[in-house]
């Protein structure tokens, strides 16, 4: 009755540091990519690039040519001079931001340089400079749909 009296709180302080161990071993949190003000007991998302992209009304699909090594990307965009221009896409990693992959496209069309080793957990596609940004969610269809994050109102 003793051990068990002593030996749970103690297996209970033991689990906690090893706990704590794995918190700070496991690296550095991700950033967040869009600043989020607190307003009241809520929170209210500010992101330029998707508000830009909400108010252009823009929308995207991107084709993934899974046939061809490497894959060919193709993006057809609403409106279409969006495509003209360089636009990055990430295929992003659900924990890892280090291992997210990023394809530089012109004139719609790219290549992916290596194949995906994971599974994105969503695509993200900007202009060069960051003023726009659609959003779409990676499935095993060979197109994806991309829209705003956010709706401006």
């Amino acid at each position: 009755m003793v051990w068990l009296m002593l030996g749970i709180p103690a297996l209970t302080v033991i689990a906690g540091f090893y706990t704590l161990y794995l918190a700070f071993t496991s690296g550095p949190l991700d950033p967040v990519q869009a600043s989020v003000q607190r307003v009241g007991k809520g929170q209210s998302l500010e992101s330029p690039a998707d508000s830009a992209a909400s108010q252009g009304h823009y929308r995207a699909y991107l084709i993934l040519d899974k046939q061809s090594n490497p894959w060919q990307l193709t993006l057809k965009t609403a409106p279409e001079t969006l495509a003209a221009l360089p636009v990055d896409v990430l295929f992003v990693h659900a924990n890892l931001a280090k291992r997210d992959i990023r394809v530089r496209m012109t004139a719609g069309n790219g290549r992916l340089t290596r194949p995906l080793d994971f599974t994105p957990q969503q695509v993200v596609v900007t202009d060069a400079a960051g003023t726009w940004r659609l959003v779409g969610t990676y499935g095993e269809s060979a197109t994806i749909a991309l829209t705003p994050a956010i709706d401006a109102p």
